[in-house]
């Protein structure tokens, strides 16, 4: 019966749980000994009391058995519940995590391993190839550094480049860690890897933009001290606190003893010192641009004219601190040319104040007498074009010029109805008729060079209600003789006009006298203005001087590989000479510039043109991520222009727009389109970056204005004026669906034939 019991037990354990089997277990004790009264309590024996005390401790050293399996059971299932908790942590954990023994050797990958580099974690673990992702530069400073910490145990924490799943190698951090394992009794080491690309990627390109920044710097002191005026910088109260180094120069002086002690004013002239720091310091005060000439001593004891511009600039955005920027040019000999302008001038007014006189004595002494005055008179008569101008304007005709224009023969008609009813004898003799009736007789039109649009005016004045006219024209007299003369209209009654004149044939003798001297002043100005032509020149050659920079840089880097790469450094090599044939250019144009000379001319392709551009700049297009293209839809014929000043117009405008679409993360495309159209060639160039502020459309082309902080604002300025040189336009509007488009057409000259582009792909990007 007992052993019955202790079957009965295990089928209990079997199905039931540690406090069941103890609950049976007890049960079957009692029953034992229930059945032991029953059957001996009568007789009992030693031997039956035994039997029963057995039983009943083969019953309880069984349950506890039992009791012991299910309770190790349970105690197992934990562990694998807590065994899989710690997998399910480790491998959903977004970073590679393993655990080595002491010799450095891995013996866990978790799942992320095989998430970032491809690999399958268990056959790396059982080949130990784990390295094999390592990239093949940084194997020795891996293989160094976990050699070091595993044999001093000590933290390993480096950045290498892993390979990840899809080829491409990531810069990651490796952080391992020992730790004591009460395990094994041994210490293990503990790690993982973290993504830090995009950290140190912005940490290495930080560096760069710094050695940037340095050349930039060193580039800068060399400008500055390059240029031929004196340049200076001045804080919020005016006080001096930079002299380039052509104040030393031309004045003699020490930059930094005359910065410390503010005297640079000493060196003014005595007569204009007071004046100038009276200007300086009220300027500064209300934050104003600062303008001046006076004389300076120059380091030979001479005094000379020079002319000192000073711009305030906001010191960082957000900050109400004024700096002042600004240069010192010398205009001496302007200021003489000026003075000798002046007596001309002055000669001039004289005589014409002479003259003025004394025909206002003849008038005075001949007012009133029409046919003898020495006065020019003429008399026409308007009655009858007088009403076909009522009849027009009672048609609802508001712009009567713009009528004419769209209706020639309406205004011959009307030119046809005037007459001319009497003119004096000094207005014939002046035009070499030997009779009043002959002059008369020409039709009215025909007095003039530009007759019929005096005529015109004269029309306005009845159509406008205008009463009084004068202007400048040219008489056309018997045999073709020319006469400038100044002309005044009075519109009289019954239709009447009389018209005077006053001959400026020898008015024009000395406007002549006075053009030759405003040319010289204008070569004056021309060298008064090198402070703007310096900061043309920098902001031309800045272009093409970087991308000399990079393509240097470029060709070292090829260079020192094993194996040159001899086409590229070719190609280098050939961009290289046209950007230094571009500076040449460009420095040649600009002492042309200087001294007046006019520059010749050639045919220019256009398109080929714009593609060597794209050649040109493409650093700047790939740096920033722009896509330039070129279209030409319809074969566009050669012009003649200056190729080295078109050829600027495109870098400053394609700049502009690389420039206006840095930082934006939508499409950057810039488009230069060429159309041919009957007399010119339309050229467009268009973006897609955020367009023109309306507030800043009027301003652009306005010299030293600019929106980058780094800007000097001169770009514009200098393509609109060499577009104008070519006989075109600049203009620049904001477009529909987004983006900025500059605009011209160059006229084709007269003798020209029109010719294909030589491409034959005109679509081209």
């Amino acid at each position: 019966m007992a052993i019955l019991y202790l079957a009965a037990l295990v089928l209990v354990s079997a199905v039931g749980n540690a406090k069941e089997v103890a609950r049976a277990a007890q049960a079957c004790a009692g029953l034992t000994f229930l059945s032991w009264i029953i059957v001996h309590v009568q007789e009992p024996t030693a031997s039956s009391v035994l039997r029963c005390l057995f039983a009943c401790i083969a019953i309880g050293v069984t349950a506890a058995l039992l009791i012991s399996r299910k309770r190790l059971e349970a105690t197992k299932q934990d562990l694998e519940r807590s065994r899989a908790e710690v997998d399910l942590f480790a491998n959903s954990v977004p970073y590679v995590l393993w655990r080595s023994n002491p010799r450095g050797e891995i013996e866990y990958l978790n799942a992320s391993w095989t998430a970032v580099t491809g690999l399958d974690r268990w056959t790396v673990l059982e080949g130990q190839r784990y390295n094999d992702v390592v990239h093949p530069d940084d194997i020795p400073i891996l293989s160094e550094t976990v050699s070091a910490a595993v044999a001093n145990r000590t933290v390993t924490n480096l950045k290498v480049r892993i390979r990840q799943a899809d080829g491409s190698y990531r810069w990651m951090q490796i952080y391992d860690n020992p730790a004591y394992s009460p395990l094994t009794d041994q210490v293990e080491r503990f790690g993982g890897l973290s993504d830090v690309h995009d950290e140190v990627v912005a940490k290495q390109e930080l560096q760069q933009v710094r050695d940037e920044l340095e050349i930039s710097r060193a580039e800068l002191v060399n400008f500055t001290d390059s240029v031929p005026q004196i340049l200076w910088r001045a804080d919020s109260r005016g006080d001096i606190d930079f002299f380039n180094r052509r104040y030393t120069e031309i004045t003699g002086r020490d930059v930094q003893a005359t910065i410390e002690q503010q005297n640079h004013a000493d060196d003014i002239h005595p007569d204009d010192r007071e004046q100038f720091e009276l200007l300086f310091e009220a300027d500064v005060l209300n934050h104003t641009e600062v303008r001046a000439t006076f004389r300076l001593r120059h380091a030979n004891g001479d005094y000379r004219w020079m002319s000192l511009v000073g711009r305030p600039v906001q010191f960082g955005e957000g900050s109400e601190e004024v700096r002042y920027y600004g240069g010192i040019s010398d205009i001496h000999d302007e200021v003489a040319s000026h003075q000798k302008v002046k007596e001309l001038n002055e000669t001039l007014e004289h005589r014409v104040a002479e003259r003025t006189s004394e025909l206002m004595r003849t008038e005075q002494r001949y007012a009133g007498l029409f046919d003898v005055s020495n006065m020019t008179f003429a008399e026409m008569d308007f009655s009858a074009a007088d009403e076909i101008l009522d009849a027009i304007k009672e048609a609802g005709v508001t712009d009567l010029r713009a009528y004419m224009s769209a209706h020639p023969d309406e205004l011959a008609r009307t030119l046809g109805a005037i007459r001319t009813t009497r003119v004096n004898e000094a207005l014939a003799r002046l035009m070499g008729y030997d009779s009043v009736a002959d002059l008369i007789s020409n039709p009215p039109a025909q007095n003039a060079d530009d007759g019929p649009e005096v005529l015109l005016r004269q029309l306005e004045m009845h159509f406008y209600g205008v009463n009084h006219i004068d202007g400048h024209t040219v008489l056309v007299g018997k045999g073709g003789r020319r006469i400038p003369v100044y002309f005044t209209v009075t519109r009289l009654a019954d239709g009447l006009h009389l018209s005077s004149h006053v001959d400026l044939s020898e008015r024009a003798r000395i406007e002549e006298m006075r053009q030759a001297a405003q040319a010289e002043m204008a070569r004056a100005n021309r060298i008064a203005t090198v402070g703007a032509f310096s900061a043309s020149i920098a902001h031309e050659l800045n272009q093409p001087i970087t991308s000399m920079v990079f393509d240097a840089k470029t060709g070292i880097r090829m260079m020192s590989r094993e194996k040159p790469d001899m086409e590229g450094i070719d190609r280098i090599l050939q961009r290289m000479e046209k950007n230094a044939l571009r500076v040449a250019g460009i420095v040649q144009r600009t002492r042309e510039n200087l001294v007046g000379r006019r520059r010749e001319l050639g045919w220019i392709d256009l398109y080929s043109l714009a593609i060597e551009t794209r050649y040109l700049i493409q650093h700047d297009l790939q740096r920033s991520h722009v896509q330039l293209d070129v279209i030409c839809a319809t074969p566009v014929p050669g012009i003649k222009a200056d190729p080295i000043e078109l050829q600027q117009v495109f870098v400053n405008l394609v700049s502009n727009a690389i420039d206006a679409m840095r930082g934006q993360a939508e499409s950057r495309r810039i488009t230069i389109e060429l159309i041919a159209r009957e007399m010119s060639v339309g050229v467009r160039v268009s973006d897609t970056g955020p367009g023109i502020p309306e507030e800043h459309i009027q301003k652009l082309f306005e010299p030293f204005f600019t929106t980058k902080s780094t800007g000097i604002g001169m770009g514009l300025e200098i393509c609109r004026s060499a577009v104008a040189a070519m006989g075109g336009q600049l203009t620049a509007t904001n477009l529909a669906e987004g983006g900025a488009c500059f605009s011209f057409d160059l006229p084709f000259p007269v003798e020209q034939t029109v010719a294909s582009s030589p491409s034959t792909d005109f679509e081209t990007k």
